[in-house]
């Protein structure tokens, strides 16, 4: 199923608004009730996915976001870089996300919203529908699994955030965000990234590899959140 490729634009350090460019803004709220899955779930036989692992409270994760058993990832995606560059690696006719692939539900049933947890990062991080997107609907997509988890890896550390780490791992992000700056290629855009100074990302070290997602047993009974509602993102050595 070709389609125009989706584009996420960059964000600034504070809590930004669900802003896009025009070619990625839709006027329409979204359909009311979840698209047919543009990809089937996978059996075992055919692949490493364990489908029943990822349906916790009978909820399922869209395959492009599951993590895998093994090494191999649904998504090849490093999080330093804008979540456009993702290239699925799934049985697909585009090697690119389209707007067919980020319109559809993240979960089944849908949901309309999940939280998401790393042991690498102090906070949680919590998908809502983003409106006005391209993806935008009245439940959890792709698109805002994705736009949420690369906005909120860009958003800036407080010196009180970093101060209240241990100095070793301080110096672990400190030496990650120099490296993430010095890779930017024109010099006027190294120098503005480098006076945005550290960010969330840059707490994942040299992890920012995408190994996908996979649920958290018992959800977290003490915020409400049953089981099938919290993920726990999966990050390798890029």
């Amino acid at each position: 199923m070709p389609g125009k490729h989706v584009h996420f634009v960059d964000v600034p350090s504070t809590p930004p608004s669900s802003t896009f460019t025009s070619s990625t803004l839709s006027s329409s709220p979204g359909p009311a009730t979840p698209p047919q899955m543009y990809y089937s779930l996978p059996s075992t036989k055919a692949n490493a996915y364990a489908p029943p692992h990822y349906a916790p409270g009978g909820i399922s994760l869209h395959p492009i976001l599951a993590r895998q058993l093994g090494n191999a990832t649904p998504l090849a995606w490093d999080m330093t870089e804008a979540a456009e560059s993702a290239r699925p690696r799934l049985p697909s006719p585009s090697h690119h996300l389209t707007n067919a692939m980020v319109c559809e539900p993240a979960t089944y049933p849908a949901l309309p919203s999940l939280v998401i947890t790393c042991e690498h990062l102090p906070w949680a991080i919590t998908v809502v529908p983003t409106p006005h997107a391209l993806w935008a609907a009245p439940y959890v997509t792709v698109g805002d699994v994705l736009h949420t988890l690369y906005r909120t890896l860009r958003l800036g550390v407080t010196e009180y955030e970093l101060d209240a780490l241990e100095p070793a791992t301080r110096d672990r992000i400190h030496r990650a965000y120099v490296s993430r700056y010095r890779r930017i290629a024109h010099p006027r855009d190294r120098e503005t990234e480098k006076a945005k100074y550290v960010k969330r990302v840059d707490y994942l070290c040299d992890r920012t590899s995408f190994l996908g997602l996979s649920p958290v047993p018992n959800g977290n009974p003490a915020k409400g959140l049953a089981p099938g509602m919290v993920w726990a993102l999966h990050v390798a050595k890029h």
